[in-house]
């Protein structure tokens, strides 16, 4: 997942970038601007965000902004100084107008040359660097949505303070001292995420003195400029509540008429920024802002220069542009592409998928590969049915039972009006105890009054124990809870490894990486070649060797290639369990799962009864890849994940596609096709009734599969849309992630000789700890 803002994540304890993915962080990003040097060098007009599919992504928390902002006329004037004065531009709330040089100086390191810094996207100054200048800005509430965004800054805060008071402690119970600091601290900083965004719709970013452009959370309250003229705002109608206007963020918070969630307007004034420096993928996205040179290229089988994959950050980065051109319009189930009739979009039965399913010599059967990777590669994802067309419901019953639990957990932390609010006894997100690993994180979050919420789980590798253990009190008997939750992880970890065993073969025997290379002189003729008894392939047909020994070899090859990708499956992929008997040693193996089981609640509510709102479809959480070999999603009863099917150039709904079926399938048996339910035997368990839905399950690849593959199975952009006053969606997904302390052993794995710019990316992966290589396919921002 891909999002910004340093000092949100820093407080928000959510250490994890994926799908379904609670992000680490909850930050405001705007529409795509123009070119950053065009905004720079023509004036500093808001730019309004573009109605293409091709606009920059909004923050999977709480989606993208839309701005109503308005170039007006400007005159050029003189600031005495010989620099040219750009006047006030925009209109209403929203402008800005440069105030004066801030005197700050380079920022660059002393002695970098200005073509140096020109390049980076800033003004050359003449003793190298970026120019500092200040701005002042006029930002309206309505707009950038101060309101929820203060709101979860403060709970942000109050929620790490909780951790230093006894248990059961809630935010009503802390001091009124400390409420008051946090309430300060969350509109300053609220304040300057506003700010930021607003500076990059126009093509500048923050300059705090040139330590980080980002910011930390410990900068002190108004270091960053100052705030006036602040006003509450009605968050129904965005319009100014008289009388409640304030001169600064501390007045407003003492007369206490500002509490966390009330929208403000607000001027900011003396905001050293700088011209934003520009990456490729942005000097390619302004040079082609249609996508129509890129398309192109597509069609003639190229790629674009930010689009070649040859390091692990070019790979975050691709990632990152492909969820940024997804469209963000949305299409209710009547409209919305749910698949079609081809192979791909087909619901796979699960035992084609294991290994007891293989050929004789350990090589996956053809249809099974052909079906898997069409489906991956094609289309984004394939969907599982645990049952085999209904000839085994133990795993449905399984998903059944993990799906009441998480119902149960929700009902309980949304309790009716006169039930008891149990959420703030459950712990915030937060590393889990003894994990070895920062990113193994559990807890629970709120965001935007409920309407996304995530119980982060993990699995206790030593006795399988489901952490946090709070979640077994709140959903029901702590005991049964955990062994629900554990048999249903099971199922899904085991069919998301099959499925990464297969697509890992799959390239790897394609690209024969593990057949044996000829050892001719360096730079002679047939230095790189496969070899037969010694001689290359060429050699071989000169000496008459029989085309039968090289069918052979490429056998054995193929055979490697199946070995190798059970051993990552079983070696790499942490599925909670301790690893098998001749792993390579780990000493830094954590005690808790890496990959987590994370229950979530999506919910739009429905407008206010004064609201000529009526009710649509809309991202709640936007379009992102995640760091996973496999995402493992369950399909719900509320559907709502979709997936950009990069073929067809629209999202796609598996989940309505699990539904037909699950329809098809019960009509040709002459049964009710429109139920919801359906009652089977289980052995062990008798005649039980399942919701349709607890048979499949939707396999999406992450960003550690495309590397894996060698770029051929693409990450799977994905979101989440939910409709207005639409029944609340839950999600349950498994993010099949690397077990930590264990290195990439590329010969082992993967083998070697595939193409070059592969082969250049997994160069700098060889030997590298798998969480090292987690944290180096993140954007700058997130690192």
């Amino acid at each position: 997942m891909r999002f910004s803002s340093a000092a949100c994540r820093l407080l928000a304890c959510l250490c994890l970038t994926d799908a379904f993915s609670p992000p680490t962080t909850a930050p405001l990003t705007p529409g795509s601007s123009a070119s950053a040097a065009a905004s720079a060098a023509a004036s500093v007009a808001f730019v309004p965000p573009l109605s293409s599919g091709r606009r920059r992504r909004r923050s999977a928390l709480h989606g993208m902004f839309d701005f109503d902002f308005a170039g007006g006329d400007s005159s050029s004037s003189d600031d005495g100084e010989g620099e040219e004065f750009v006047p006030r531009e925009g209109q209403g709330p929203n402008w800005i107008e440069k105030s004066s040089p801030s005197g700050l100086g380079p920022l660059s390191p002393k002695g970098e040359s200005s073509v140096e810094s020109s390049a980076e996207g800033g003004a050359p100054t003449a003793g190298g660097g970026t120019k500092v200048d200040d701005y002042s800005l006029g930002i309206a509430g309505k707009s950038f949505d101060t309101g929820p965004l203060s709101l979860r800054m403060y709970t942000a805060l109050a929620s790490v303070a909780l951790k230093r008071f006894p248990p059961n402690t809630t935010l009503n119970d802390l001091p009124d001292e400390l409420k008051s600091v946090y309430k300060l601290y969350a509109m300053d900083m609220t304040a300057k995420e506003a700010v930021k965004a607003a500076l990059k719709q126009n093509g500048l970013q923050m300059a705090t003195g040139g330590a980080s452009e980002e910011g930390t959370a410990e900068e002190d309250l108004g270091a960053w400029g100052e705030l006036e003229g602040l006003h509450l705002v009605d968050k129904s109608s965005g319009e100014r509540i008289p009388g409640a206007a304030f001169d600064t963020v501390e007045e407003a918070v003492e007369l206490g008429l500002w509490k966390p969630g009330q929208p403000f307007d607000f001027v900011a004034r003396g905001v050293p920024a700088k011209v934003k420096e520009m990456d490729l993928s942005e000097l390619l996205r302004a040079l082609d802002p249609d996508g129509n040179l890129r398309e192109e290229v597509k069609e003639g089988g190229g790629s674009m220069p930010d689009e070649e994959v040859d390091s692990l950050k070019a790979l975050g980065n691709e990632c990152e542009r492909r969820a940024n051109a997804a469209p963000r319009e949305a299409e209710d189930e009547s409209a919305v592409f749910r698949g079609g009739p081809e192979r791909g979009y087909r619901a796979m039965h699960r035992i084609d998928l294991m290994r007891g399913e293989r050929n004789d010599d350990g090589t996956e059967k053809r249809s099974t590969l052909m079906h898997l990777m069409d489906a991956l590669v094609t289309h984004g994802c394939l969907i599982v049915d645990l049952t085999d067309g209904g000839a085994n419901f133990a795993p449905a019953l399984a998903l059944s039972d993990m799906w009441s639990s998480t119902s149960s957990f929700f009902d309980a932390v949304n309790p009716s009006p006169e039930g008891e609010d149990v959420a703030p006894s459950l712990p915030s997100i937060d590393v889990a105890e003894g994990a070895g690993s920062r990113h193994a994180t559990v807890g629970f979050a709120s965001y935007g009054d409920g309407r996304m919420q995530f119980l982060e789980t993990r699995i206790r590798r030593v006795d399988g124990a489901v952490i946090p253990p709070e979640v077994g009190a709140v959903a029901g008997d702590a005991g049964d809870v955990d062994a629900k939750m554990k048999r249903a992880f099971d199922y899904i970890a085991e069919v998301g490894k099959d499925a990464t065993r297969i697509a890992v073969a799959a390239v790897s025997a394609e690209e024969m990486t593990f057949l044996e290379r000829a050892p001719a002189p360096s730079g002679g003729p047939f230095s790189d070649m496969p070899f037969i008894s010694g001689l290359t392939f060429e050699e071989a047909e000169v000496s008459g060797v029989s085309e039968d020994n090289r069918e052979e070899s490429e056998h054995a090859a193929q055979i490697k290639a199946a070995e190798a990708a059970s051993l990552l499956a079983d070696e790499l992929i942490d599925d909670g369990r301790i690893p098998p008997p001749g792993s390579p040693s780990n000493p830094d193996e954590s005690t808790i799962s890496m990959s987590p089981h994370r229950m979530c609640r999506y919910a739009e509510p429905s407008p206010g009864a004064d609201s000529s709102t009526t009710a649509k479809l809309s991202e709640i959480f936007g379009a992102h890849t995640d760091t996973s070999f496999i995402t493992a999603v369950p399909v719900a009863s509320v559907s709502g994940l979709e997936v950009y099917d990069e073929t067809e150039e629209r999202w796609y709904r598996p989940e309505l596609a699990a539904r037909d079926h699950w329809e098809r399938e019960r009509a040709e048996n002459l049964q009710d096709f429109k139920a919801q339910t359906e009652v089977v035997n289980v052995e062990g368990a008798g005649e039980v009734e399942l919701p349709w839905h607890s048979r499949y399950v939707v396999l999406m690849p992450g960003e550690l599969m495309q590397l894996a593959t060698r770029g051929e199975v693409p990450a799977a952009v994905h979101r989440v849309v939910a409709v207005t006053g639409g029944a609340a969606r839950m999600s349950a997904p498994v993010l099949l992630r690397a077990r930590n302390g264990m290195k990439m052993d590329v010969g082992r794995y993967l083998g070697k000789g595939g193409s070059d710019l592969a082969e250049e990316l997994l160069e700098e992966c060889d030997g590298m700890a798998m969480e090292d290589i987690h944290d180096a396919m993140q954007p700058s921002s997130f690192r």
